[in-house]
């Protein structure tokens, strides 16, 4: 509180909060018009200029860290072996460069954008997710026409990668040698059904934390409504990580509830959970989910890929490779499948070794929080280390998770009740 008092008193303008309402409560209509890859990157410049003409700008321990990342993933440009692998690097060191500037954004513009409105930005996201997953079961060869597609070259809009940004699908519709039907798994607003299905992991504790937070009832039906229902095209996207995501995330606000003799809270949790479960084994689909693998080796064939980029990452432990690179021998690009092999391939261990910091650092940070909002927010940093083995981090999943830590850093100088 000292340090918000004498933040205060130097009396400096309070930054605008468009610059974020654009990125969260804006997200359909930027993912709408095809803006998804680009939109991000003009709001971080934006809020560079702000926050430039503000002069006076805070940023806490943990923040430094994320600085720290952002500097070292700069020097491992000198790992490139080609200007061709340029666009490869950007494309992984934007996204960290970008949440690291809304992080900082954030942090000091608590006179216009509240813990409740950066929630409700974030609820936008997720229920934007689950519309979408719906969408994806019910038109799941379809893909949407956006306004960027015709102002691009056919050149760029016949490469894959950009086609699903700017023509992006609805979901992926897969069948695997020997399935008797295809697995259609829901993917829009994103390209693949795991970027789905790890917004889903990082966005519903949020969900949970606005539960906890509220005292509106009308707030509370209609989450209690919707997060039921958006187990729908959770489970059709056949994520198994997802859900182990989320498992880890409601056990940590057992066992914090649990310890501060919070018996109430912690039951509730036990309730949350074994209901999941059993409707995940009743109604099937956790036999629908494990029965993909039957067809489909994605265990094994990553397991080998894991192993290659390794002892790939071993050769250049320190700046990595700057980006993936292909193995041949598996046929899987080295620093994909999985935000820890990214970070070591591409960054090397130093790399890592600063996210895992920077990760630790938050949880201890903000050790004491003081609501089962703020726990069920802790407890995100948590779930990114369960799951970032195998699972790609993309903007909107980092925001969600940079966003909800800096919120837990900036109630912890401004009181703000988490």
């Amino acid at each position: 509180m000292r340090l918000a008092q004498q933040i205060a008193a130097h009396g400096v303008a309070p930054l605008p909060a468009w610059p974020i309402w654009v990125l969260l409560y804006g997200f359909p209509i930027v993912w709408a018009m095809g803006l998804g890859q680009f939109m991000p990157t003009i709001l971080a410049f934006v809020m560079i200029v702000l926050m430039l003409m503000r002069r006076s700008i805070i940023s806490l321990g943990p923040q430094w860290m994320w600085g720290a990342l952002i500097v070292w993933c700069m020097l491992c440009v000198l790992a490139l072996d080609s200007s061709s692998q340029f666009l490869g690097w950007a494309l992984r060191f934007i996204n960290i460069f970008n949440v690291g500037i809304y992080s900082l954004y954030y942090m000091n513009a608590r006179e216009r954008i509240s813990v409740n409105s950066l929630l409700g930005g974030l609820f936008t996201v997720w229920a934007t997710v689950i519309v979408l997953g719906f969408v994806g079961m019910i038109i799941p060869e379809a893909r949407l026409t956006t306004p960027m597609s015709f102002l691009l070259p056919g050149s760029l809009t016949r490469n894959e990668l950009v086609k699903d940004y700017v023509l992006p699908p609805m979901a992926e519709v897969q069948l695997p040698w020997g399935a008797p039907e295809p697995y259609i798994r829901p993917s829009a607003p994103f390209p693949y059904a795991n970027s789905w299905g790890l917004a889903y992991t990082f966005l519903t504790p949020i969900m949970f934390a606005i539960l906890a937070r509220t005292k509106k009832w009308s707030t509370r039906i209609v989450l209690g409504l919707l997060i039921p229902v958006s187990l729908v095209p959770a489970i059709a996207t056949s994520n198994r990580g997802m859900f182990i995501g989320l498992g880890v995330s409601i056990l940590y606000v057992i066992v914090r509830q649990a310890f501060r003799g919070s018996w109430a809270g912690a039951i509730a949790g036990i309730v949350v959970l074994g209901s999941a479960s059993f409707f995940l084994w009743v109604s099937g689909a956790a036999a629908q989910i494990m029965g993909r693998q039957e067809y489909s080796d994605s265990t094994g064939g990553r397991a080998a890929l894991y192993e290659a980029t390794w002892n790939a990452t071993l050769k250049s432990p320190f700046i990595g490779y700057g980006t993936s690179k292909m193995n041949n021998a598996i046929g899987v690009s080295m620093g994909t499948q999985g935000y820890l092999w990214a970070l070591m391939f591409c960054f090397g261990l130093v790399g890592l070794a600063l996210f895992l910091v920077f990760i630790v650092s938050s949880v201890i940070s903000t050790w004491n929080v003081m609501s089962t909002a703020g726990l069920w927010l802790q407890s995100l940093p948590v779930v990114a280390i369960s799951v970032f083995v195998f699972y790609s981090f993309d903007i909107m999943q980092l925001s969600a998770l940079i966003l909800s830590i800096t919120a837990l850093l900036r109630s912890k100088v401004y009181g703000e009740g988490l």
